[in-house]
């Protein structure tokens, strides 16, 4: 399996196509949001959304966001179903992980809905990841990249309630 960075029209219709089956709890504003960003329209640091091969085909798609130098934040991490249980996913996740070290970041965050998805809470605790926070459906996972670095608990609130949430 390989990352490729997303920056094609072609690559954007591939996300676009399956956003909603990989998300499908999500509005039309995060599908917005998301090809924006892929087109340079954000105010984070570091924004970069890739598609996951195996061989020629596209199974997933991730990124990673941050505004700051040693913390990141894995967003929008999701395989399209029909290659769901075959091991991509955490093929995909060691791969992002590997990329955000490359980067410096010694720490990585990730939010997502307790409710919808289980089996991603189950990928990351599995990954390393550790629960950081809770906010109702919502939680806050961290990793130390390096393995060592203290992981602060997250203080914000997510989903663009603080300056430092890199929305």
């Amino acid at each position: 399996m390989e990352l490729r960075r997303i920056k094609t029209e072609k690559d954007i219709e591939i996300v676009e196509s399956l956003f909603y089956k990989i998300f499908p709890d999500e509005s039309g504003y995060d599908l917005h949001h998301f090809k924006n960003s892929i087109t340079g329209r954000h105010t984070c640091k570091r924004l970069e959304y890739y598609l996951a091969y195996k061989e020629d085909t596209p199974v997933g798609f991730t990124g990673v966001y941050a505004n700051k130098d040693d913390e990141c934040w894995l967003g929008w991490f999701g395989i399209f179903p029909q290659y769901r249980r075959k091991g991509y996913a955490t093929q995909m996740l060691d791969l992002q992980m590997k990329l955000m070290k490359e980067y410096g970041y010694k720490v990585c965050r990730i939010y997502t809905n307790t409710i919808s998805n289980e089996l991603a809470v189950k990928l990351y605790l599995k990954a390393g990841f550790q629960k950081n926070a809770k906010y109702n459906h919502v939680i806050i996972m961290a990793k130390a990249l390096d393995g060592k670095t203290p992981v602060s608990k997250w203080r914000g609130r997510p989903l663009g309630y603080v300056p430092e949430w890199p929305i």
